[in-house]
């Protein structure tokens, strides 16, 4: 007696070689993707340090740009004390 259906219950050699290809597959994508995000981390951390390292030589370049305009201004205010 047939229902008009193919399917069995028996498992075959291709079956279980496919399965285990594909879980193998998926641990090695896995690997290689918690191992870009260690790297992608590691790139941000090296951008952010350099980041900061420009923000600080900034600071002080406007630290010094501030003192010279100040002795400007003193200089100035000399003059103009003067006349």
């Amino acid at each position: 007696m047939s229902n008009g259906t193919q399917l069995n219950k028996s498992l075959s050699v291709g079956h279980i070689l496919a399965t285990v290809g594909l879980i193998i597959g998926g641990f090695a994508f896995i690997y290689d993707l918690r191992e870009s995000v260690a790297i992608q981390a590691f790139q941000l951390d090296s951008v952010e340090d350099r980041l900061e390292r420009v923000v600080q030589r900034t600071d002080d370049q406007f630290g010094e740009i501030m003192d010279h305009l100040i002795r400007l201004e003193e200089k100035l205010d000399s003059m103009i004390i003067e006349d």
